[in-house]
């Protein structure tokens, strides 16, 4: 009985960690008034509350899991498009943007990135973290690991949607242009020769 109540706070402050990190960044993104980082930074603590209740207490046995193997594996299986995206683009972002003046950030990047995975979709990182939260959905198998994984896609998939907004009044003409020729996430339309 103790160790399901250390378990319980643990995961409680597990919890709390996450939000109060991403709570920092939250109120950053909400003052300079950038909405696609709420809505990311909102996905990312879904997407880690739902990674550490499964971990900690969905696999002890809290809730119902519907462990159909084949959605398991095919979960599984999705993590390796998702770490290229996410991993790939960070990468992309680290080599060839140039960060705003007096921050680390890179992704704050100046640069108008578009080659390497920026050339075949237009937010390969959001997609990527989408893509993870199916696989949690299907690896997990129960409720709350469908109702965060969905509320944590959503996050994504506007935060994609409103990056354009933002990529529109910081790169101009040549954001639109790119917008023209790069699909959002859809890597099968066909782009269209500049």
């Amino acid at each position: 009985m103790a160790l399901e109540l250390y378990r319980y706070l643990i995961v409680i402050g597990l919890c709390a960690i996450i939000w109060f990190v991403n709570g920092y960044w939250l109120l950053h993104a909400a003052r300079e008034r950038i909405i696609s980082e709420i809505y990311i930074h909102s996905g990312l603590g879904l997407f880690f509350s739902l990674l550490t209740l499964e971990l900690a207490l969905g696999l002890a046995g809290a809730w119902m899991h519907y462990e159909l193997w084949w959605l398991e594996v095919l979960g599984l299986l999705l993590y390796l498009p998702a770490g290229i995206l996410v991993f790939g683009s960070m990468l992309e972002l680290k080599r060839k943007g140039r960060p705003n003046a007096g921050t680390s950030d890179f992704t704050a990047t100046t640069t108008l990135i578009d080659t390497g995975l920026y050339g075949i979709i237009r937010e390969p990182m959001t997609m990527g973290m989408a893509i993870w939260s199916v696989a949690l959905v299907l690896a997990f198998q129960s409720l709350i690991a469908l109702l965060l994984g969905a509320l944590a896609f959503s996050c994504f998939w506007m935060a994609a949607r409103t990056e354009d907004e933002y990529n529109i009044r910081k790169f101009g003409d040549a954001y639109k242009g790119y917008r023209q020729r790069v699909p959002l996430w859809n890597v099968f339309r066909r782009r269209k020769r500049s």
